[in-house]
């Protein structure tokens, strides 16, 4: 289906929203009349067995920068985002990739109103001469247009899929019973934030050589929310959400600025409504992340007039779920079908690199990225009835079973034939080519489907839980069939939760990775061509195969993925649960075993891609969190907070290139079994290895409220033991087992830790009716800024570059409501 014939389903979704109400109004009635009524939000953050459920109040009060879920949940230890050239890209308005259990990013569900959303065709890939740049979540809506969050990284029920890291379930704002109109408006300015720490190592990021986005060193950040919902019938409710975010970022530009704009434009329409016994809730929802960018010469400071590409990430969906009520329990039903869009329009389809050696010596570079798009198609079936209580003897039964159908297709477009080439003009007149790929005009497809069935039954006997499940999935991408048990106990040893002792132990399968096969598909499109010497005297232009004589021509191959093994992991939980009074405790450890992750690597000796399906790692993450039950009062102020320590210990899967954690990157890999750290010859998977976790984080949260005086001030402290880094020192050959074997030589690095106070401010003046709020937020109060990556080769200035943590942003917002 092509991305604009979408729209008239669009205006029949809209129009069916808008009108049905009026023609549905007279339904007859069921014996339950009562619309679905969203329970009330609290204050508090409330700890889940499975994970995290941050309510409407908690995310108004969470003291963030951009408003995005990966800001939002960044506060939380245990979950992780790649922010490590966040200080020095401070204009950007993109979401980082979220890492779970400590999981390779893309193995993170992302859900919206429980319907995945993932984008598993340009996911987590790098935006780059050829490819194109994605993010594993297929859309990017404003935190303001949330009503809950739910993060499960533990044990997880059978009825989600597609992970080995975990799940996060946004939902989208809902009309209430009343009608709400609501409008916020919230900004930032660089020069009211602190500078980007630059030290000795990379002070060059300030050249204009660095001005193709890398360094933003002014920009100015504006957010618009709006939110209108309420009762359109007796039977019927509608909400209308839409949120504009921009930022402008002058780049340095041939000695002067070029405004490069990133723009998130995201809108949905949902619908709540009551047709006899059923219940029905529409929801369209919409999503466009756009940013300009051009490419200097990273040589000469200079910029191509042609080098100027604009990315754009986004996407349209629809959701339709159908719930009812039996006797022997409910029935509930979801279609969803999502459509999901990269695209890059660039000026030129080539990228050269130009050693010129007839006058001298000059080294250059020009072009830009090329011209190509790539569109993912997903539809998505789900049933399934949840039984009421069934008793056999004293043991209750509650019975679950679903099945599941995810249909997946993607195709890409090269609108022309794209050269990325390096180019040698000698002294002789005589022109070289090396290397030069060419990638032909056209199309590239690939689809995989695939099919769940689900079952679990939750046994409750005296002070006894346990909870049994199934899923059995297949996945064409793979050619594989996988069972995935889930199991999850728990003993009161009083009354419920008040003191209870649990444990898991489950096994989850990734999803499919349709990007692999595309990817593939995509370079069956290349051909390489080696030590190129023109054959036309001085034409130093001519991109054609005919005019030059090469050592080698090589058409690449494609990789057939059914060969590979579905990537999975296994998990074991224990968890403790204790309240004393008006303090709830928890005690948590999770054992996360990631297995058969898959990279794939150019081997020469081939002359093609080879998959490895190799990757692994384990993760022994552990938890302690105390929090109120009730809020406090004193002097006249609501107060309530918690304290959440985590501490991860991991092996295996470190990086083993000179990029900060490149191998969550999917194109790139690592053929390299063995590695030497610090002189200790290992294999990778032995490896101590660092992420973008640290392994010990803590948070302490402290909200107080002062009603009379509508004032609410929230605080977030936030400590950070330093990262563990591997740098990449080089390569060498070592005997092993009698065999000469490559090996990665690696240094560890232990990087500085990091004390954050984050703080809001907002006040709602009485006197306004409670109609109008102005808000303060600082995030870094204390302006620390500690070093968290480090990309280049180790002990090597020349080509290693130094990234630190922001420093103190300031951010000011107004709310008005109706």
């Amino acid at each position: 289906m092509e991305f604009i014939s979408l729209r008239s389903l669009l205006a029949a979704s809209i129009a069916y929203v808008i009108y049905a109400p009026n023609v549905l109004a007279e339904a007859p009635s069921s014996t339950n009349n009562n619309l679905p009524v969203l329970e009330e939000t609290e204050t508090q953050t409330i700890e889940q067995e499975n994970g995290l459920l941050l309510n409407r109040e908690e995310i108004k009060a969470t003291p963030v920068a951009n408003n995005n879920l990966s800001q939002l949940l960044k506060t939380q230890p245990g979950i992780a985002i790649n922010d490590a050239r966040a200080s020095v890209r401070g204009g950007d308005i993109k979401p980082e990739e979220i890492s779970l259990a400590n999981a390779r990013t893309h193995q993170t569900n992302y859900m919206i109103g429980g319907v995945t959303t993932n984008n598993i065709s340009t996911f987590a890939a790098a935006d780059k001469a050829g490819g194109l740049g994605g993010h594993t979540s297929g859309y990017f809506f404003d935190t303001e247009l949330l009503e809950s969050v739910e993060v499960m990284d533990r044990n997880i029920s059978p009825e989600y899929g597609s992970f080995t890291g975990g799940i996060i379930n946004a939902e989208l704002r809902k009309p209430t019973d009343t009608f709400v109109a609501e409008y916020s408006y919230k900004m930032n300015k660089s020069s009211w934030n602190s500078d980007p720490t630059l030290d000795a190592d990379n002070k060059d990021l300030q050249r204009p050589g660095w001005g193709d986005g890398r360094y933003q060193d002014q920009y100015e950040k504006r957010f618009h929310n709006l939110f209108i919902g309420g009762p359109v019938s007796e039977l019927h409710k509608l909400g209308f959400g839409l949120s504009v975010q921009e930022s402008d970022i002058p780049l340095i530009y041939n000695g002067g600025r070029k405004n490069q704009q990133q723009t998130n434009t995201s809108a949905f329409i949902n619908h709540l409504g009551q047709l006899g016994a059923w219940e029905v809730s529409n929801e369209l929802r919409y999503s466009k992340f756009t940013e300009k960018r051009f490419l200097n010469d990273t040589f000469t400071d200079d910029t191509d007039e042609f080098s100027d590409y604009k990315n754009s990430h986004g996407g349209f969906g629809y959701t339709l779920k159908l719930n009812r009520e039996f006797t022997l329990g409910a029935w509930r039903n979801t279609v969803a079908f999502d459509q999901l869009k990269d695209e890059r329009k660039a000026d030129v389809d080539y990228f050269k690199t130009h050693l010129d050696l007839r006058n001298g010596f000059d080294l250059s570079s020009s072009g830009s990225y090329g011209n190509l798009d790539q569109t993912q198609n997903s539809t998505k079936l789900k049933s399934a009835y949840y039984f009421n209580a069934l008793y056999t003897a004293s043991v209750r039964h509650q019975v679950t079973i679903g099945s599941e159908a995810t249909l997946h297709s993607a195709e890409g477009q090269y609108h022309e034939a794209f050269n990325n080439f390096s180019q040698s003009s000698n002294a002789n007149g005589s022109v070289n080519l090396n290397p030069w790929v060419v990638t032909e005009a056209g199309n590239y497809k690939a689809e995989s489907n695939q099919y769940a069935l689900y079952v679990s039954d939750t046994l409750q006997w005296n002070k006894l839980t346990l909870n049994l499940g199934l899923r059995a999935e297949h996945i064409e991408l793979f050619d594989d069939n996988t069972v995935a048990p889930r199991f999850h106990g728990s003993w009161d040893f009083q009354t419920d939760r008040i003191n209870r002792l649990s444990l898991g132990a489950s096994r989850y399968y990734s999803g499919s990775l349709l990007g692999w096969a595309l990817a593939s598909q995509r370079r069956g499109l290349q051909t390489d061509y080696r030590n190129c010497i023109g054959t036309g005297g001085g034409n130093d232009i001519s991109l054609n195969p005919g005019d030059y004589d090469c050592g080698s021509v090589t058409r690449y191959q494609t990789i057939d993925l059914n060969q590979a093994k579905t990537p999975y992991s296994d998990e074991l939980t224990v968890d403790y649960d204790l309240q004393l009074g008006n303090v709830e405790i928890n005690a948590g450890f999770l054992r996360r075993q990631q297995r058969n992750g898959l990279s794939f690597v150019y081997n020469p000796k081939l002359d093609r891609d080879q998959l490895h399906n190799n990757m692994e790692s384990d993760s022994d993450i552990y938890s302690l969190r105390f929090s109120n039950i009730d809020n406090y009062q004193l002097l006249g102020a609501d107060i309530g907070g918690y304290l959440k320590l985590v501490y991860t210990d991991a092996t295996g899967s470190g990086s083993t290139t000179s990029v900060y954690d490149d191998q969550n990157d999917l194109n790139s890999g690592s053929e390299i079994e063995w590695v030497e750290l610090d002189g200790q010859l290992m294999r990778r998977s032995e490896m101590d290895t660092g992420s973008y976790n640290s392994d010990l984080a803590a948070v302490f949260a402290l909200n107080a409220t002062l009603e009379d005086y509508g004032l609410t001030l929230s605080n977030l402290v936030r400590y950070e033991a330093g990262r563990d880094l591997t740098l990449l020192k080089g390569q060498e050959i070592r005997d092993i087992n009698g065999k000469p074997t490559a090996v990665s030589l690696l240094s560890k690095e232990k990087l500085g830790s990091l004390v954050t106070w984050d703080a809001k401010l907002a006040w709602t003046p009485p006197v306004a009716d409670n109609l109008l709020t102005l808000g303060l937020t600082v995030t870094n109060l204390l302006n620390r800024q500690v070093k968290v990556s480090t990309s280049g080769i180790a002990n090597s200035s020349k080509f290693t570059n130094n990234y630190y943590s922001k420093g103190r942003e300031v951010w000011l917002s107004v709310g008005m409501r109706l």
